[in-house]
């Protein structure tokens, strides 16, 4: 199954990205555009992104632990990642040079420390859920693989059914407060910002991925 999600979601991520690439050149170059334009492209970003956390989500339920590092992002990516992506407390960066109105700087403030508090909860647990991998019971049925009766096999695949239950939750919930910070965002922004907002998530990302590329002397992307 490992092998038949990677090769999965690796061929969406791949189209995704080209995908992604033309819509960045679109958001980028829409000054002077209409309003009703605008709207769309706002649009279309929010469909892009759902696209991928739908996708990704199906990918969790497969293999959990395929997604907890995966192998389609460059190491320098994966260094910057908070719980198998960038963390949303990176969005309001995002927003810092869009010009805000008093008012639309005191509400993205709230919702940043909201954001952030979330962000320290699904941390939290994520660590738990790592500590449990490396518990002395799970831990010694690991390293006594090779000499297990049926029963302990039965008890290994237990544990670890447990441990990606627990991991596919918190990776739904660091999801879920992604995109509900992105939500949040564009209800304070008004339309031109909106794109601005998307214009810059998008940049960050194919930066973030010429650079490990570049790193890892791959072509760029």
């Amino acid at each position: 199954m490992a092998t038949n999600t990677l090769q999965t979601f690796t061929a969406f991520y791949d189209g995704w990205l080209l995908r992604h690439h033309r819509l960045q050149e679109q958001l980028s170059a829409a000054d002077n555009v209409k309003e009703e334009e605008l709207n769309k492209l706002v649009e279309q970003a929010s469909n892009h992104y759902g696209e991928y956390y739908q996708e990704k989500s199906n990918a969790i339920d497969k293999d959990v632990f395929l997604i907890c590092s995966p192998p389609w992002y460059t190491s320098f990516e994966k260094a910057l990642f908070w719980v198998s992506e960038f963390p949303p407390s990176l969005l309001f960066r995002f927003v810092s040079d869009l010009n805000l109105t008093a008012e639309q700087a005191r509400r993205l403030e709230t919702v940043r420390v909201e954001t952030a508090r979330k962000e320290l909860e699904i941390g939290e647990a994520m660590a738990m859920v790592q500590e449990s991998l490396a518990a002395a019971p799970l831990y010694g049925l690991v390293i006594r693989t090779d000499r297990l009766v049926d029963g302990q096999v039965s008890e290994l695949d237990d544990a670890m059914e447990e441990v990606k239950e627990a991991m596919r939750m918190v990776m739904a919930k660091a999801d879920g407060l992604r995109v509900t910070t992105v939500m949040e965002i564009l209800e304070v922004l008004e339309v031109v910002k909106r794109v601005k907002f998307f214009a810059a998530v998008g940049e960050f990302r194919i930066r973030a991925r010429r650079i490990g590329l570049q790193m890892e002397g791959g072509v760029s992307v």
